[in-house]
């Protein structure tokens, strides 16, 4: 959020030496003053870091940053300007702009200050503002000698930087690493008082979780809010996190999209009331608040529409987390409260060691003694005890290691506000001050907000972050992307649950998020109350404000207020301000980066976008813009654009292909149908998504061929290939050649092809589409590979055939959706060393799956003969396949195992899902013994299977809508098993480890008889009311299930009455 002074110095000083190098001083008539500007700023670089620290706790030292900091942003201003004026000359003199010229570091064929200060009147201008802003520096460095400053280098010690972690990925870490073991118990007596307690007919229940910061009370609620049994209990499973200065019409409305409903963006709290009582009737429904700090948005807003939903929906309830057991009280949590507490100290030892990376495990014990010390410093709070973990991580394993950390100076800082945690100050203070600025920088965005990788470390890069020591800006990305990464192994930011392997997104827990806006006060303010934004600034010992965030919020801020705020570099609108045709951007002439989401009248400020000089990241997302301005190519240092969601938007500005700086241009769910043809000459472009191709190349429009030159691209989305004559032999290198590719989608769109009734013409299309697909061949380095929108080739691209999926070595995504025509499966995806997860969804013309697939024969069969080879599939972990309506053949071979020794196919597999099917069996290869990281296994609709028999690592099971099932035995760690409309299983079998069987079946008469073969501790039965009824003591169904501990009978949604016994 801030700029950390000990990270800006350098910067600006690179920004000075091009000054000196370049000579400027006898033609800005300030002989000797750049050099003085130069000694001045080497002078302060000593003791920088020791006032970065100290300012938090002394208001003169941070008054005396802040004067810096102004002096060195000023710096920056001046020398952007140069680039301006030097751009400006170049046009008019026929060169056409700076194409190869870095913006910030003055980098690239020719010298802009030479260039631009042969204009006298531009010269005596900035020559002016050096001398003041050296005589300003003087001033400042006489004044540091009052604080005797001291030189403690760095503030961080690079030699013990993250020695083993630098080559662990994030997707190491168990998600068990999350949680102490205490909250396994505790979500399981939460969703039992859930789903187990009928919540009457006067109103509705309030449960809730109270404890301090940190100390996992929205862990507990997650764990319950995803826990099988309540996602099968409520129909309806609404999770809001709501700011204190909430918008009650905005909350109405997530609130009825997340249960399911529609609002149309209406704006009328009464008819958004209305509208949510009706879509809370439609089923029994579990609301969590998550981390309330007032009833108002309770008692004011929700609390009428949930209540008459409740009377018709009995068994609704309401879970609460906070921090204030008096405000759970008041919102009516009386029924229950549940008080978190800190870990014990197993728990915390368990917690603390898995945060670190499996090589660091082991003899771990050996610093148990330390380890101990520093988690009792940690308060038993899961979070400290995280970012402990995450720390620790960086380290040598070793005890002086461990001891120099539990012996920091930081754990004895004073003057932190009570609330924060001071091992989040040990872990900040352990960061590069490169990394700090990056860390405080995403509490910008608003909590609740998704923190997006792609966009953050753009916003990163455009506020000057991220600087190579090389002085390259090539690979500027993958710098940010290492520090993005960094931040979730030290747990300061949290991958979300759904995220791939390599983290595209992620959040920010609250008391983190709390500490960073301690740390930037004064510089950057995040909005939680409008009275805040009119003051800052006003006051003479406070900060000139660079960085603002408006959330959601009740009371929104006048425009007016806002334009006070003239020097601000980040400016993040998340509320509703009503845009008047009047208002401009004008008074924001130093801003960098422009976040805008959920905003109406957007369109107001279009023209004025051109005012944003210095502008760099432009972001509109939900927001009702229509248009960008037609001389956008005015904002010479734009960098990356981001539109999304903004449905009203069907184009681009023709001079957006004069960008030459961008290197980000994102389009996903908009409704931009027509790109000016040119966009291939923006060679600095990394990111291109969410781009329309046409067919029509004479129309002025962005066509396939274009991609050719932009050798730099990242990541790359392309829609409507179905628009696409075949392309021609000099199309063919289009994206192999783009050797720094990771990401790539490809999308068409099948229903002209569905509608077509020539037999003919479908076979023309098809031979189309693949000739297109075969020319779309990525580069080696893909990560990640998306096909989707209704594939209907009638076989997939042949380099995604052996043996030319070998070369994807760095593969670790494939998701393949709707390949409505193809009838095989690639035969070598088997093969690829890095591929982690494999999703096939919609394959309705696949009939067989052979051994081709799994690479039994392939690999046995090789060369020379039979050979022992290593495994297939090595690091496959997730797969699933759905909708292969026509299956019914899945040949694993067993007969060339000998042959290759010892070795398995997908020996990582973890998670399989497999539905929609005509499989009778699944394969022996999947049983096999040697298969131990198997956890999870879900079968849903697979009308035709017979049995699921012999899998000895399963210890999760799921089968629904299998009608033909009739066995399910020998898993012998299985746990937990749900069968739902499975009525024909009559054997249930040899599962010693089970704990908790749910059976769900509203047409059965009778009871299953395999009831009685089994003696788990918990069962929980939905059946019809005339079953359930006759569930009583001595009846000839009670004997099959009174042998079963505990036991909840409750009947489907027409009649939600329950029992437990």
């Amino acid at each position: 959020m801030a700029a950390v002074l000990d990270a800006m110095a350098p910067y600006v000083m690179k920004l000075i030496t091009d000054m000196a190098q370049e000579e400027v001083s006898t033609l800005l008539g300030v002989s000797g003053e750049i050099t003085k500007l130069k000694d001045n700023t080497e002078g302060l670089k000593a003791f920088l870091a020791d006032a970065e620290r100290r300012r938090l706790t002394d208001k003169s030292v941070q008054r005396w940053v802040w004067k810096l900091k102004g002096a060195m942003y000023d710096a920056i201003d001046i020398l952007d300007l140069c680039q301006l004026e030097a751009d400006k000359r170049k046009e008019s003199n026929g060169g056409g702009g700076m194409e190869h010229s870095n913006s910030v570091q003055l980098a690239g064929c020719f010298r802009p200050l030479l260039f631009c200060l042969r204009n006298p009147v531009f010269a005596h201008k900035v020559g002016s503002r050096i001398k003041k802003l050296n005589q300003r520096l003087e001033g400042i460095y006489k004044e540091a000698d009052r604080f005797k400053f001291i030189n403690i280098g760095l503030g961080f010690n690079p030699e013990l930087e993250r020695p083993i972690a630098a080559e662990r990925s994030t997707s190491e870490f168990d998600e068990s690493a999350i949680v102490g073991e205490k909250i396994e118990k505790d979500t399981r007596e939460l969703a039992r008082l859930l789903t187990t307690t009928s919540s009457g007919h006067d109103d509705i229940k309030v449960v809730s979780i109270v404890g301090t910061g940190g100390m996992g009370k929205t862990t507990l609620a997650q764990k319950i809010f995803n826990d099988t049994a309540v996602q099968e209990h409520f129909k309806l499973k609404i999770w809001l996190s709501i700011t204190q200065d909430f918008d009650p019409a905005e909350l109405l409305r997530t609130t009825i999209k997340h249960a399911g409903g529609h609002h149309d963006g209406e704006q009328d709290k009464t008819l958004l009331t209305r509208t949510l009582t009706e879509t809370l009737s439609m089923g029994r429904f579990l609301l969590v608040l998550d981390d309330m700090w007032g009833d108002e948005a309770w008692k004011n807003v929700l609390r009428v529409p949930a209540k008459k939903a409740s009377k018709k929906q009995q068994g609704s309830w309401v879970l609460i987390t906070t921090r204030r057991e008096d405000l759970a009280q008041r919102m009516g949590a009386s029924f229950y409260q549940h008080h978190v507490i800190p870990l014990d100290e197993e728990d915390a030892w368990s917690l603390l060691n898995k945060q670190l990376p499996p090589s660091q495990v082991l003899g771990i014990d050996k610093l148990k003694g330390v380890g101990m010390r520093i988690i009792e410093r940690c308060g038993g709070l899961p979070l400290a005890i995280k970012v402990m973990g995450g720390l620790l991580s960086t380290r040598y394993p070793s005890e002086s290691a461990w001891n120099a950390v539990l012996n920091n100076p930081a754990w004895s800082m004073v003057g932190l506000p009570e609330e924060l945690n001071i091992g989040l100050y040990l872990s900040y203070e352990d960061l590069s001050p490169q990394l700090k600025q990056c860390f405080l920088y995403c509490s910008l965005l608003p909590k609740g907000t998704t923190i997006w990788r792609l966009h953050v470390t753009s916003m990163w890069i455009s506020e000057g972050y991220i600087q190579r020591q090389d002085e390259s800006d090539e690979r500027l990305e993958e710098l940010a992307a290492e520090y993005y990464r960094e931040l979730i192994i030290r747990n300061l930011i949290e991958p979300e649950s759904d995220s791939h392997e390599t983290s595209f997104s992620c959040t920010m827990h609250d008391v983190v998020r709390s500490f960073a806006e301690f740390v930037a006060k004064g510089e950057s303010l995040v909005v939680h109350d409008v009275e805040a934004l009119a003051l800052a600034g006003t006051d003479s010992n406070s900060s000139v404000l660079r960085r603002l965030s408006l959330g959601p919020t009740t009371l929104v801020p006048t425009w007016s207020s806002l334009q006070k705020q003239e020097s601000l570099r980040t400016l993040v609108i998340c509320c509703s301000i009503n845009f008047m045709p009047e208002y401009s951007m004008i008074s924001f002439s130093s801003l960098r980066v422009l976040y805008v989401r959920r905003c109406a009248g957007c369109d107001r400020l279009v023209d004025s976008l051109c005012q944003l000089r210095h502008l760099r990241f432009l972001h509109f997302e939900e927001t009702d813009i229509s248009r960008l301005p037609e001389d956008i190519h005015s904002l010479k240092f734009l960098q990356h654009i981001v539109l999304i969601d903004c449905k009203n938007l069907d184009s681009l500005p023709n001079s957006i292909i004069q960008l030459v700086h961008l290197r980000s241009l994102s389009m996903p769910r908009s409704n931009v149908k027509f790109v000016p043809k040119g966009l291939g000459g923006l060679t600095n472009l990394r990111m291109l998504m969410g781009f329309p191709v046409h067919m029509d190349t004479d129309g002025g429009w962005f066509s396939l061929e274009e991609i050719g030159p932009l050798s730099q691209l990242r990541c790359l989305t392309l829609h409507n290939l179905d628009n696409v004559s075949a392309c021609s032999n000099s199309e063919k290198d289009l994206i192999s050649s783009k050797r720094h590719l990771i990401i790539l989608e490809l999308y068409c769109n099948e229903n002209r092809f569905i509608r077509s009734t020539d037999e003919a013409d479908k076979q023309h299309q098809q031979q189309r589409i693949e000739e297109v697909f075969d020319k779309l061949c990525p580069s080696t380095s893909i990560e990640h590979l998306h096909i989707k929108g209704g594939y209907f080739g009638s076989r997939l691209p042949n380099w995604m055939m052996a043996p030319g999926t070998v070369a994807f070595r760095s593969l670790m995504c494939l998701v393949l959706e709707h390949l409505i025509c193809c009838t095989q499966l690639p035969d070598g995806l088997c093969q690829l060393p890095s591929l982690v997860s494999l999703r096939v969804l919609g394959a309705p013309a696949i009939r067989s799956v052979g051994p081709e697939f799994q690479g039994s024969v392939s690999l046995a069969l090789g060369g020379d003969g039979p050979t022992a080879t290593s495994e297939t599939f090595p690091k496959l972990k997730n797969l699933h396949l759905h909708d292969f309506s026509e299956w019914d053949v899945w040949r694993w071979e067993e007969q060339y195992k000998d042959m290759i020794g010892n070795a398995i196919s997908m020996p990582a597999l973890e998670f399989l899902c497999i539905s929609d099917n005509k499989l009778s069996c699944l394969p022996p290869g999947l049983t096999s013994s040697k298969r131990q990281a198997l956890r999870t296994l879900n079968i849903y609709s697979m009308k035709k299977l017979l049995y699921v028999d012999n899998f000895p690592s399963v210890i999760d099971l799921k089968v629904s809508s299998c009608t033909g099932l009739r066995s399910i035995s020998g898993l012998s760690k299985l746990q937990k098993i749900q069968i739902i409309n499975c009525p024909n299983v009559q054997v249930l079998e040899h599962l010693p480890e089970l704990d908790s069987l749910e059976l769900a079946d509203t047409i059965m008469e009778t009871l299953p008889g395999y009831l009685r073969c089994i003696n788990p501790r918990y069962l929980k039965l939905t059946c019809n009311k005339k079953l359930g009824k006759s569930l009583f003591p001595d009846s000839s169904e009670w004997d099959k299930i009174k042998h079963i501990r505990k036991r909840n009978i409750c009947y489907d949604d027409s009649d939600v009455d329950s029992r437990e016994h």
